[in-house]
């Protein structure tokens, strides 16, 4: 299968989205990407939400994005921007977070962060044009956001064409 866009493209969309989130140089990051989709059954319905609310999105990118997203895929070393993220795997995680005491824990651990983030492989149409990703941000038990996020690039330089939530706590 042939994807549309390079590792490199993918790296100009994530830096371009972290800006955005105001991600620190020592942010801690799931070790492999998540879709932000909901688990096989409920995709359709999600697709139809996306399809409706994010503005602008083709189907090309849309297309690529679920190719790209079918798997989860390591965030090292190729989709690390600058090297900006620190990765904990599922198991360090869930270490972390075993009980009450663990964004306490987290922030004796990872002083630098501000909390966790997960983000997904970047989807493109074909001229690479049109790019979306989901992202996703915890700062403690209740506190976090995610959504799906459509930039657009125009004189080589990418901007956020569109956004759409799909959770907050």
């Amino acid at each position: 299968m042939s994807f549309n866009g390079t590792i490199a493209d993918e790296r100009e969309v994530l830096a371009v989205c972290f800006d955005h989130l105001y991600i620190g140089d020592r942010q801690v990051v799931r070790s492999l990407t998540r879709s932000g989709l909901p688990l096989p059954g409920g995709e359709e319905r999600a697709l139809s939400y996306l399809r409706e609310n994010l503005e602008g999105l083709g189907e090309e990118t849309l297309a690529d994005f679920l190719a790209k997203n079918r798997e989860r895929h390591p965030v090292e070393p190729d989709l690390n921007p600058g090297g900006r993220l620190v990765c904990v795997d599922d198991e360090e995680f869930h270490h972390i977070f075993r009980d009450r005491e663990g964004w306490n824990r987290f922030r004796r651990t990872f002083p630098e962060s501000d909390g966790t983030l997960r983000f997904s492989r970047v989807g493109f149409d074909r001229a690479v044009t049109q790019a979306m990703i989901y992202a996703g941000q915890q700062f403690d038990w209740h506190v976090g956001s995610g959504g799906f996020w459509l930039f657009s690039k125009a004189g080589g330089t990418w901007a956020e064409s569109g956004r759409v939530g799909n959770w907050i706590s």
